[in-house]
């Protein structure tokens, strides 16, 4: 196997595939680490990646889940092992970026690896180390609200170096741009920072690093890389394939941009329910059939959305007004079951919004491979398996209109 890519929750797993796919490489996604038989089918010049549900678990978990991973992937032959995580980084110092970085160059006997977070088509680019979305330093965007990772700083080496217990360096885009990334990076131990401001700049550290044993970064670098071993970069045919049947949109993410696609979605008369912390509470397992069955009822037009994204204001004050609930793990539940009944009931095409609503919707429906379709977006594609359609997209991917833009794929 050419590609192995360990992912640090299933949107970004999706994420990674569709750029892999994009650029040549047949890909299959799995949700959890696979069999050595189920990798040993694939063939040599394919990529495999593996979804994990690691972003805010602890950080030893992290560390256990991804070194199965890897082993699971090397077992097959693959050349190359990349870490994907979100192009936003995870910017909190217990995070888990850099002790699974740190345990993946342990376990492949690596004294260095690279870390490229800009993911730049949607907006995230690194220049002298500081990461920015849509022009804007990490630290004062609206990620910085984030419920489960709130990202207060955006020095990247810095935030790399707080979670690892190796060496963080730079290498400016000035020295990438002029071909000394590799003499440099070549001299270090640890973990080296890449800037990119553009595809160009991702293209670039692709060529140039297409042959070390271990990368870490966004979907960007991972399709750069399949588009190096394939001589097909950005130019591959996604699988023209579409499921026909019932819809149904669960959105569990409460970012800034998953807020406005629910907002544009309601202005389109499209039916929505909230869903309530009070009525999960009560009897999680009779409301999720209560919405499912009134998802049923939508006939025309389009499908129900059912959706827990609120502003920062709205999720204090839920906070405050149920102490001592996780509300977020509430609702993951709500989704779970919702998404379980929703398949169990003959509904096809599932819509989903938010990472961790996301790998809770893929973990209940009992699917463990898919198969990667066409691009709703940039970071998000259609995907398939059991007859099957799912679109996952994380919470701030997509435009405004994508809820529309999918379901009339």
């Amino acid at each position: 196997m050419r590609l192995g890519v360990i992912a640090d929750d299933f949107t970004g797993g999706l994420d990674a595939a569709g750029f892999i796919r994009k650029n040549g490489v047949e890909t299959v996604l799995f949700s959890g680490v696979p069999s050595k038989d189920e990798l040993a089918a694939l063939g040599d010049d394919s990529a495999a990646v593996i979804a994990l549900q690691i972003r805010s678990c602890d950080p030893d978990e992290a560390v256990r889940l991804a070194s199965e991973a890897c082993d699971a992937l090397l077992s097959a032959s693959c050349s190359m092992i990349y870490f994907k995580y979100c192009s936003t980084f995870d910017s909190t110092p217990k995070g888990n970026i850099g002790p699974v970085t740190g345990a993946l160059m342990k376990k492949l006997s690596v004294s260095s690896a690279i870390a490229v977070p800009s993911l730049p088509v949607n907006g995230r680019t690194v220049k002298n180390g500081i990461l920015y979305v849509n022009g804007v330093p990490l630290s004062e965007s609206p990620m910085r609200y984030h419920p489960l990772n709130p990202m207060t700083e955006s020095y990247v080496p810095s935030l790399l170096a707080s979670q690892s217990d190796f060496p963080v360096y730079l290498i400016d885009e000035k020295t990438l741009r002029e071909g000394g990334a590799r003499a440099l990076y070549d001299g270090l131990t640890g973990c080296a920072v890449i800037d990119a401001e553009n595809d160009g700049d991702i293209a670039m550290i692709a060529r140039t690093f297409s042959d070390i044993p271990l990368a870490t970064g966004g979907s960007a670098l991972a399709g750069a890389f399949a588009g190096v071993f394939s001589g097909k970069a950005g130019k591959a045919d996604a699988e023209k394939r579409r499921i026909e049947g019932r819809s149904i949109i669960l959105v569990g993410s409460c970012s800034a941009a998953s807020n406005a696609q629910c907002a544009y979605y309601r202005s389109l008369g499209a039916p929505m329910v909230n869903v309530s912390v009070k009525e999960c509470l009560d009897s999680l397992q009779e409301y999720a059939e209560r919405l499912v069955a009134e998802a049923e009822k939508c006939s025309g037009g389009y499908p129900l959305m059912i959706t827990a994204s609120k502003s920062p204001e709205e999720r204090k004050a839920l906070d405050e007004s149920y102490p001592g609930t996780d509300i977020a793990a509430l609702t993951e539940n709500f989704f779970s079951l919702a998404a379980k009944l929703a398949i169990e009931r003959g509904f096809t095409r599932l819509i989903v919004g938010g990472g961790e609503t996301s790998g809770a919707v893929v973990r209940a429906s009992g699917l463990k491979a898919f198969r990667i379709g066409r691009e709703i977006s940039p970071g998000v594609s259609w995907m398939y398996a059991g007859g099957t359609g799912f679109a996952l997209k994380s919470g701030n991917f997509g435009g405004e209109d994508f809820f529309r833009e999918a379901l009339y794929e």
